[in-house]
């Protein structure tokens, strides 16, 4: 029974061991209305994760540090971090970003578009920390819908830690150990009894 235990053991260890690059929850929540001053708007947000690390030990995790930068704002969700090498019509854009875990302080702007001529549609949002952020929206002929927030002493950022992402070589030792463990459970169990179909 030992054996099993120890095995294990070294599969987690291993599996901690190949951990990825730390990885952030972030949600900025709160914007003033640009079309009615004064209005602070708690139902619109925009959340995110960052996962990264501090290669160069600065204390700051800049753009080429990024494995991902999810954001989920009202228009699109994806991968800032994966941006460039789009189309014309359809591209995101990541143009700054530094992250400071040690003080939570985070600086990105970023924007995405997504035009299609034919249809007469055009969507765009763009985003900037501690300034603005807006959605721009034209469906055919119709009257575009503008969103445009601004930033103020309302806007809260709250960023939590979250869980490490196991790297794809963690994944696949994960598996190869626990198939070994079955493997193993299986043979001590089916040796003791001729018997046992």
């Amino acid at each position: 029974m030992k054996i099993p235990t120890l095995l294990g053991g070294a599969l987690l260890l291993c599996t901690a061991a190949h951990a990825a690059p730390s990885a952030w929850d972030f949600e900025y929540r709160g914007f003033y209305d640009y079309h009615d001053p004064g209005v602070l708007r708690t139902d619109v947000a925009v959340t995110g994760r960052i996962v990264g690390e501090d290669a160069d030990g600065d204390g700051v995790i800049h753009e080429s540090e990024l494995d991902s930068l999810w954001m989920t704002m009202r228009l699109w969700s994806g991968d800032f971090a994966r941006c460039g090498g789009g189309t014309v019509d359809h591209d995101c854009q990541l143009d700054v970003f530094a992250f400071r875990p040690a003080s939570d302080a985070l600086d990105i702007t970023a924007s995405w578009r997504d035009n299609d001529a034919t249809q007469l549609e055009y969507h765009t949002e763009e985003f900037v920390s501690g300034d603005r952020y807006v959605a721009r929206s034209s469906y055919g002929h119709d009257y575009p819908v503008d969103d445009y927030y601004l930033f103020g002493a309302g806007t809260m950022l709250t960023v939590t830690p979250a869980p490490p992402v196991p790297e794809p070589g963690a994944w696949m030792m994960l598996g190869g150990g626990l198939l070994a463990l079955a493997a193993f459970f299986r043979r001590s169990r089916g040796g003791g009894n001729p018997y046992r179909a």
